[in-house]
Formats: structure tokens, C-alpha cells, sequence
């Protein structure tokens, strides 16, 4: 297994220097990147916009918009915008999200990545159920800015239809979502339980190389984290001999993480969050 972080993409995903993407209306070459944040002796209505900061700049539009949720001071704020800019360095390494098109909004909603390892956007209810919002979150506090003010947080990104929130994590991540399904449970042997009520994603890289990731939170504390499995790693799915049994999924054994799981079973949800039959 594998901490899902910068490392597993270096050899599958890395992203070209410029993203042609029917969601892109603003993909601008620059010579060189800027600081992120203001200095206190800029004022904020003279913010340059992100396409001028950065060497590569994706625009999400929103349909018809997205709300952004965060605590500041024991206060909960709800602010909506319209679009989001992706901007990334001339390495192609993600540094900031910036909101805009909010009403009334003056300066944009900046959410700042300061790390190399790639941020996973986390789907915080199984999906396949129309009752659950599409919210998107991460898992540690984020650095945020409003104006002069920067701060750490933990947010979360509500979504109105389910192809802006499946852009926007194919952004993130810099690949194609081909799969989403919601799990009430996976185990593997040697390790016990795995995770409950979670979503299993399969990406693909732009090299073709596809990748199984799922959160695994009903362990320990220290085993709480997210799970990639490439599936070239995968050696045999075995569907289950009688309905409603779980799914097994054999795995190659001569990968070093994968030590200590040689295999792993699922057990799928239905659309109404219910425990999904197997095909016999």
C-alpha cells in the first residue's frame, strides 16, 4: 500500500505544461511566477488577476455556482462564487485556488498549497446516493486568504451538479475520474479492516496509467489514510459465488507496499446507500 501523495504520480501523472481542456477559458503562458500573497503595502482592489501570476492558469465555471465553507473565529461562513482558477507553476505544480464571481465580492478567495505533496480532494459521503451533498474537503486545515487576512482552516467546496465536482477533482489531480463507486466496507488480509462508507476512484494519468484510491478509516489512527493501488498491480477480480457477497480483488505480491495485502474485498453500495448484490 501507498500513502497517496506527490510520489505515487511522478511516474504516471505528471501534467503537460498546458492543459487543453473544454473547461479552460483562460490557459496563459507567463514568464515567471509571483509571490502569492499581497505585501501590507498593496491594497486589495490592485490584486493582479491569476493568469498574470502564474505560468499555467485553468478556469472552472461553475453552473451555476459553488459554495465554500469555513470556519474563522468559531464563526461559520458560507460564500458562494462562480468560478474557480487553478494555478499552477512552470513545473506544473499546483499553488493556489482562486474564487471568484461571488456577488459583491471585491478581492478573490484564495486557497493556498505551500507543499509538494498533491492535496486529495475528499468526497465526504459515499457516492451513489442523491441525498448526500456534493462536498469536497481535505483532510488536514488549509491556508486560506480573504483580502489582507491569511489563516488556516479546514473548508470544504459544495458543488450544485456532479460534473463541477468531478472537474474539479480531475484538476486537482490531474487526471481523468473513469470511476466512482460507493463501498460500505473493504478488507484485506493482514491488515483487518480496511474502510467503511467510503468511495473507491480509479484515475487515469495522461500516460494512460490508472490508479485505485480509496481512504481507509476504520483502522487505527495512525493507519488513517488514503490508499492508492495501482492496477497494474491487480492480478485476478474474482466476483463473488453467491449474491450479495463481497467482491475479492487479488493482488500482485511483489511490490513492496503491497507486502502486507495480497488481496482485498468490497462490498458495494446500491443508488440507495444500501449494500449493492454482487452479479453471480
Amino acid at each position: 500500500m501507498s500513502l497517496y501523495g506527490q510520489q505515487d504520480f511522478d511516474d504516471w501523472s505528471s501534467c503537460p505544461s498546458r492543459r487543453q481542456s473544454t473547461i479552460s477559458t483562460s490557459t496563459v503562458s507567463s514568464a515567471s511566477t509571483s509571490i502569492l500573497f499581497q505585501s501590507p503595502a498593496t491594497s486589495p482592489g490592485s490584486r493582479k488577476p491569476s493568469w498574470q501570476l502564474y505560468d499555467d492558469v485553468v478556469r472552472l465555471e461553475l453552473n451555476p455556482y459553488m459554495t465554500v465553507s469555513f470556519l474563522r473565529n468559531g464563526q461559520l461562513f458560507k460564500l458562494r462564487y462562480s468560478y474557480i482558477d487553478v494555478c499552477k507553476d512552470s513545473s506544473g505544480a499546483l499553488r493556489c485556488l482562486e474564487l471568484g464571481g461571488g456577488l459583491g465580492q471585491q478581492t478573490p478567495f484564495i486557497h493556498a498549497f505551500h507543499g509538494t505533496k498533491l492535496p486529495v480532494p475528499h468526497l465526504e459521503h459515499p457516492k451513489d446516493s442523491a441525498e448526500y451533498p456534493l462536498r469536497v474537503s481535505f483532510l488536514e486545515n488549509q491556508t486560506i486568504q480573504t483580502s489582507q487576512v491569511v489563516f488556516m482552516t479546514q473548508l470544504s467546496y459544495k458543488f450544485e451538479n456532479w460534473e463541477d465536482c468531478v472537474s474539479f477533482q480531475e484538476l486537482l489531480l490531474c487526471s481523468k475520474l473513469i470511476f466512482i463507486g460507493g463501498m460500505a466496507e473493504a478488507k484485506s488480509k493482514g491488515r483487518g479492516e480496511e474502510c467503511i462508507s467510503q468511495n473507491l476512484r480509479i484515475l487515469r494519468g495522461p500516460n494512460g496509467k490508472r490508479v485505485m484510491l480509496y481512504f481507509a478509516n476504520s483502522q487505527r489512527k495512525d493507519l488513517k489514510r488514503y490508499v492508492s493501488i495501482p492496477l497494474n498491480c491487480v492480478a485476478h477480480v474474482k466476483p463473488p459465488k453467491k449474491s450479495g457477497r463481497p467482491v475479492a480483488v487479488d493482488l500482485n505480491p511483489n511490490f513492496d507496499y503491497l507486502a502486507q495485502m495480497r488481496n482485498l474485498h468490497i462490498q458495494f453500495l446500491d443508488d440507495n446507500g444500501q449494500l449493492r448484490p454482487a452479479p453471480a
